[in-house]
């Protein structure tokens, strides 16, 4: 299986605080990769570097094979065009119903007429299971509901790495393990590469297929969840016990 994201040597500092300190992330073409530790250990500063949020002070980040480090912001803007992102919160636009939700990405980046977008919002909304919720506005969805269609709004352009900050904030155990069946099935029915930060310890067991745990920006492992759960190191059995 080949690489899709690969950082390697990864520093970056703020405030002259080493914030991640050589991290290096091999992320295999679609796998589900989970970013995991502690509050505080750089997973999201990780995640915020490898989508162009942040640059680092040394170190390498290659996107389907591609340095971003110091790429030119509109070569950039092509590699992001392939990849989505589901935000923490949902990040949905109350003024707007779930439906023109999903569409502002195919109306940004592409030339598609209103009939095609309208076909692919469906195409969309019938993938996360929330067909009947077109006309509706983000005020009238549980929060479970919010995340699908965020979700929707996150792969309306077919993109080939799927970014997922935090996807089970805020929601039961059983939405939870729902929104992580969906993930499941739209990186197989989409041949998606997943990138999720968490700290849901039941959700890391069923979806990742790899994880990275960080603990004051230094990467302590990289591995398979059943390993992880076996290993020795006391950060990483602290985070399992807690």
């Amino acid at each position: 299986m080949s690489s899709i994201i690969e950082v390697k040597d990864l520093i970056t500092e703020y405030n002259g605080e080493r914030i991640l300190d050589g991290v290096s992330v091999d992320v295999k073409k679609g796998s589900i990769f989970v970013i995991l530790g502690g509050s505080g250990c750089g997973k999201t500063t990780l995640l915020k570097h490898i989508i162009g949020l942040l640059f680092p002070v040394s170190g390498s980040i290659k996107v389907f094979g591609q340095e971003i480090v110091g790429m030119e912001e509109k070569k950039f803007e092509e590699i992001l065009e392939n990849c989505g992102m589901l935000f923490q919160e949902g990040a949905l636009l109350n003024s707007l119903s779930v439906g023109e939700n999903i569409a502002i990405p195919l109306r940004q980046h592409t030339d598609l007429d209103e009939e095609i977008i309208q076909r692919v919002v469906r195409t969309k909304l019938h993938l996360v299971e929330l067909d009947y919720a077109l006309n509706l506005s983000p005020s009238e969805l549980s929060g479970g509901m919010k995340k699908r269609v965020a979700l929707a709004r996150a792969i309306a352009l077919d993109p080939k790495i799927l970014f997922c900050d935090e996807p089970s904030a805020g929601l039961d155990p059983v939405t939870t393990r729902e929104i992580d069946k969906l993930l499941m099935k739209l990186r197989d029915q989409l041949d998606m590469t997943i990138i999720a930060v968490t700290h849901v310890v039941d959700s890391v067991r069923r979806i990742a297929d790899e994880i990275i745990f960080l603990d004051d920006g230094k990467v302590m492992f990289t591995g398979s969840f059943d390993k992880a759960e076996k290993s020795d190191i006391p950060q990483i059995k602290k985070f399992f016990i807690d």
